[in-house]
């Protein structure tokens, strides 16, 4: 009898006690810890404030640390209160990330800004690091808590007190918080060491107060997923794994009484391809059942073949071509290149296969080889990856072989560290390669990975964790230069954008004070350069723009600039306005001091022009509107702003007339997508499709910047313009894979094979 059977050990109180109790242990953990990080932000902020490479930065710092310390009560409340919710609701519990899914993304861009993704990422993080750190004490208290609410599974993310609730609580408690999002993930830093990092104590008092209530007392404990160790010897042929009774055993795919394992449904998957492809025609079958110590024996000299055909794999031709003007290029629009590749992984297995006799060869060992065979070939299909990737993943596929044939764990184990290595070669491979400049971004440390298979790999699998560490270095270091370079881009674009909007807004101002009345050229030149400068430097730099202070200011006095040739028949008027020319040009003076000695002549032009005595004299004679003579001369209109590809503001927003519903319905999905979504533009004919990534969407003028690989600026377009090159099909979107490559190969291999058995 299971113990989920057992589970009529029926509570000895209710369940909502039950739930209180739990509550309150986690709530007093909780309490506990979360003063004692707050305890110490103030010295690892003032360490990070310390170590700044500017006042500037050190200033943000000292201001985090005032404002966090301000708005503690609020972040302890809501944390508390978020963690009481999940009890109170639970069943009903929602991460931050289901949440958004099931209200449509309603919030915009907000929910998708890079900060957010960020901050989500390092949430994330957080929670996994979590799960597997403490799986075994997860599993039980999910079982438990089942069996105390509907008997449904839980979801990790269901768990009272799980991690997914304990980040998810501290998410929420710091949403307002307004602090740059380097000081938020210094935040979830802390929260890891001093709160998650610790829970395994509170996961522990949860299961033996669940127990001790009777809620599955004799659950057997699982163990953690695990990495095979180095050298292990090759795992059992599937038909040994199996008990006398024929039920599972202890491997892979066994587990006892029904309880599911830890890589069950990857065992199952690989069981069900081996078994479609043993009855798929022109498979490879024993005339007779092969005896282990025989296929053992056979498995061991394919390896050893194997091995002949690994030490004459080599990169070279890979290095020669991209030396050789043109030839990457040229490689990516080779029609016959994946043809030519295929042919000669198969040309690999036969030559391996041809040298032992294929009846000694068990249907284990044989379905593994076409599998791997299989595996590499989807690689070369793949729509993302480049040609030249392909290329040089495609020397992998013998080694490969030896690694299945040797460990079968391979296509088990996810976190086996051979197939971690393959399935982020090829995501990075994916991602940071150029096909027109190889020599940058992550393709030389994949070539050094690959030539490191080729030469030094025999029969110890544990090589794969020397280098799967390297490599996870790398991409680390190409993420965080290419994060970098994206970061200024955008930051580069913002700030273009923002710029033309200041300027159009000052220069709107500025012509509205020239064009009232006639004013003399030196004013006129003032107003036009050195005072939509200020109006612009204003903008910028002061956080309320123009509602602020500084800028009723500067128009104030430009106004009163222009007022002293505004017409005016009453003479006294006339005269207490010359009488305050001096206090005017005092704070012109300031204000331009300010910004700097640039158009000094403009300035020296314009106080000259008010220190003349015949200026006044012009003036005061002046009656009504006085437009003879030389002077005042009308003001010139100020000259078009040169456009910005930027912000191109006008054609970001067409009339509502011109576009067509299915334009509209495109953009507004486009509205709502995600940065990092990646997008395919059709070339001229003969030149590859352009693959670039959105990385930011303006709020104000609807324009969408693209990157490169690099996360340099590939491209700017607005949301109609985008919406008609996806309408014309001259566009699309490039579906980023959810699941890692090598389980998503399998998957897709396990259907075609099924859909192959099912034709007549």
């Amino acid at each position: 009898m299971t113990d989920t059977k057992k589970a009529s050990s029926a509570p000895s109180r209710s369940a909502a006690k039950i739930l209180d109790q739990c509550r309150d242990i986690v709530l007093i953990f909780s309490d506990t810890q979360i003063s004692e990080m707050f305890e110490n932000l103030g010295s690892a902020l003032m360490d990070f404030a310390e170590r700044a490479e500017n006042n500037t930065v050190q200033g943000r710092f000292f201001e985090a640390m005032n404002l966090i310390q301000q708005k503690r009560p609020d972040i302890e409340y809501r944390f508390r209160q978020q963690l009481t919710s999940g009890f109170t609701n639970f069943g009903q519990f929602k991460t931050d990330k289901s949440r958004q899914k099931e209200e449509g993304n309603s919030l915009g861009l907000s929910l998708v800004a890079p900060e957010d993704m960020e901050e989500e990422i390092a949430s994330e993080n957080l929670v996994t690091r979590a799960n597997a750190n403490f799986f075994p004490e997860l599993y039980a208290l999910s079982q438990r808590f089942s069996a105390l609410g509907s008997g449904k599974p839980l979801k990790e993310n269901e768990i009272p007190g799980g991690p997914h609730h304990l980040v998810f609580s501290f998410r929420e408690s710091i949403r307002d918080l307004e602090v740059e999002i380097k000081i938020k993930i210094i935040l979830y830093a802390l929260f890891s060491r001093y709160l998650i990092n610790q829970a395994k104590s509170i996961y522990d008092e949860l299961n033996s107060t669940l127990k001790a209530e009777g809620i599955l007392p004799n659950l057997k404990a699982v163990v953690a997923p695990s990495v095979s160790a180095p050298g292990q010897a090759r795992r059992k042929p599937a038909e040994e794994e199996k008990g006398k009774d024929g039920k599972g055993g202890g491997g892979p795919g066994g587990g006892k009484g029904g309880e599911s394992k830890p890589g069950d449904s990857h065992a199952e998957l690989l069981d069900s391809i081996v078994d479609l492809m043993s009855t798929r025609k022109g498979a490879r079958k024993p005339s007779k059942p092969v005896p282990p110590q025989v296929a053992q024996e056979s498995a061991r000299q394919l390896v050893g073949a194997l091995d002949t055909t690994q030490a004459q794999a080599t990169t070279q031709e890979i290095t020669d071509l991209m030396r050789t003007p043109g030839g990457v290029p040229s490689l990516e629009i080779d029609p016959a290149f994946l043809e030519k590749v295929k042919r000669t992984l198969n040309t690999e297995r036969e030559q391996a296969l041809s040298q032992i006799d294929p009846d000694k060869l068990s249907q284990v060992d044989s379905g593994l080889i076409d599998l791997i065979g299989m595996l590499f070939e989807y690689m070369l299909n793949d729509p993302v990856l480049p040609n030249l990737a392909k290329a040089l993943l495609s020397h992998l596929h013998t080694p490969y072989l030896k690694v299945a044939l040797i460990d079968q764990r391979l296509l088990v184990d996810t976190e086996h560290p051979a197939r971690r290595l393959l399935d982020n070669l090829v995501e990075s491979g994916s991602l940071w390669i150029d096909e027109a400049h190889p020599e940058r971004g992550i393709f030389p440390a994949m070539q050094r990975t690959v030539d490191r298979v080729l030469k030094d790999f025999k029969n110890d699998v544990a090589l794969f964790d020397e280098l799967l560490k390297a490599y996870q270095e790398d991409m680390n270091e190409q993420q965080r230069r290419t994060n970098t370079t994206e970061h200024r881009t955008q930051e580069a674009a913002r700030g273009r954008e923002k710029l033309q909007l200041a300027k159009k807004r000052a220069a709107h101002e500025i012509q509205t004070l020239t064009q009232s009345h006639p004013l003399p050229q030196p004013v006129t030149d003032f107003l036009n350069k050195i005072w939509l400068d200020q109006l612009v430097f204003i903008l910028l730099r002061d956080k309320y723009g123009d509602r602020g202070e500084a800028w009723q200011t500067a128009v104030e006095l430009a106004q009163h600039l222009s007022e002293l040739f505004a017409p005016e028949p009453n003479r006294s008027v006339r005269l207490n306005r010359i009488r305050g020319v001096p206090k005017l040009k005092d704070a012109l003076t300031q204000a331009v001091q300010r910004v700097g000695s640039y158009g000094r002549g403009t300035v020296d032009a314009l106080f000259a022009y008010l220190d003349d005595p015949q200026t006044w004299k012009r003036t005061l004679a002046m009656s009504g509107v006085e437009t003879r003579g030389a002077e005042p001369a009308p003001a010139p209109a100020p000259a078009p702003l040169p456009e910005v590809p930027a912000a191109r503001e006008a054609a970001a927003t067409p009339p509502p007339e011109s576009v067509s519903e299915q334009e509209q319905a495109i953009i507004q999905r486009l509205r709502k997508m995600k940065f990092g979504t990646w997008f395919e533009f059709a070339s001229a004919a003969g030149v590859p499709p352009r693959r670039i990534k959105l990385s930011w969407l303006s709020p104000l003028t609807a324009t969408c910047m693209f990157v490169d690989r690099a996360g340099q600026q590939a491209e700017i377009k607005t949301l109609h313009e985008l919406a008609q090159e996806i309408l014309s099909g001259h566009a699309k979107v490039i579906p980023r894979p959810k699941h890692p490559f090598i389980e998503r190969a399998m998957v897709s291999i396990q259907k075609m094979l099924g859909s192959e058995r099912t034709k007549p």
